[in-house]
């Protein structure tokens, strides 16, 4: 289950990179084109929610460590919030832009903590193949 969680973690990885990809080509067109990037962008996040829901799930079956799986439950609660940072605030003025900061910022600090996710997942993994290596069963 180790690596099947190893996969799964960087399968999120590559849709989080695809999200901060769509908002970014969301963000530098204009008019009706924007809003259906945009779509786009907020249909992903979506999926990525479900995504990392499931994936402390997975993280709670593989075993990888207890700061890996407190890292991908931190992770599935900082989606979350997500739709609070960009609608809680508002969608225009200083307080929108504040919120879409926070978005922004919130949206690369998962980004981070999959990445630390999936490198604690491969060590998990390469620690049970040298044990079976070693001819001790895992």
């Amino acid at each position: 289950m180790k690596v099947f969680f190893l996969g799964w973690t960087r399968f999120v990885v590559v849709l989080l990179v695809l999200q901060v990809g769509l908002a970014g080509w969301g963000a530098v067109s204009g008019g009706g084109e924007r809003v259906m990037r945009f779509i786009a962008h907020a249909g992903n996040g979506g999926m990525l929610i479900f995504w990392l829901m499931l994936s402390v799930v997975f993280a709670l079956i593989a075993r990888p460590g207890w700061q890996t799986v407190l890292l991908t439950a931190l992770s599935a609660f900082m989606i979350l919030m997500q739709g609070a940072f960009a609608y809680g605030f508002g969608t225009s003025g200083t307080l929108g832009g504040v919120g879409i900061a926070l978005h922004a910022l919130n949206g690369l600090g998962i980004l981070t903590l999959q990445l630390i996710v999936a490198r604690r997942a491969k060590r998990a993994v390469d620690a049970k193949r040298a044990l079976r290596a070693e001819g001790v069963p895992a």
